[in-house]
């Protein structure tokens, strides 16, 4: 098997593992949920709704933010044959701090709050498009510092990788983590709680 053929089955199968292992314990994202259906409804309820649409596409930035993050230490290790870097602990503890990570930074949030505008108009919820999007991006983040966290133990398979990556228009690893992310979150938000369901649990806890 080719090295680049092996490492997106390789990544491809730890993704559907994470998918799996979270889709058979809801229970484990759940925090994270009603914490992130809190946050929805505070930024609907407590501002205009054009403030409200600027606020959810920053946060949305922010989170999205996470998984470039965690491609580029991911490139960095790889390249510098670094790879105590993947330990997920000190990935996960990174994660928190990253805010403003995105080239054109100033670019995306105008599209992001476009496509906002444009769903809220359409009769969707605020909220309800915060829950779904914050989620779906914030655990695609931790599923692939979970990834990394293998892929660590595995530096014949890396090392074979960095000659790869040195191309000058390699697609290794941003492509691969790109479309394996899409499908994860695809997955995620098709199977996890809905925000509706979300928030019917909260209650019923409090």
């Amino acid at each position: 098997m080719e090295t680049k053929t092996e490492f997106e089955v390789m990544v491809s199968n730890l993704a559907n593992r994470f998918l799996y292992s979270t889709l058979q314990a809801p229970q484990r994202l759940l925090p994270l949920a009603e914490t992130i259906v809190k946050q929805a409804q505070r930024i609907a309820e407590e501002n205009s709704p054009q403030e409200a649409i600027r606020i959810a596409a920053k946060q949305l930035l922010q989170v999205m933010d996470r998984t470039t993050f965690v491609t580029d230490q991911f490139a960095k290790a790889v390249l510098a044959e670094t790879y105590e870097q993947l330990d997920e602990v000190v990935l996960l503890g990174q994660l928190e701090e990253v805010k403003g990570y995105s080239d054109n930074e100033g670019q995306l949030l105008s599209l992001l709050e476009a496509s906002l505008e444009k769903n809220v108009e359409q009769g969707v919820p605020l909220e309800t498009i915060y829950y779904e999007n914050y989620l779906v991006e914030y655990a695609c983040s931790l599923m692939e510092t979970s990834v990394l966290q293998h892929l660590k133990e595995k530096p014949q398979l890396l090392q074979q990788l960095k000659p790869l990556m040195e191309e000058e228009y390699s697609d290794v690893p941003y492509k691969i983590f790109q479309l394996i992310g899409q499908n994860f979150k695809k997955e995620l938000a098709k199977n996890y709680y809905s925000y509706e369901t979300a928030v019917r649990i909260s209650k019923t806890e409090n």
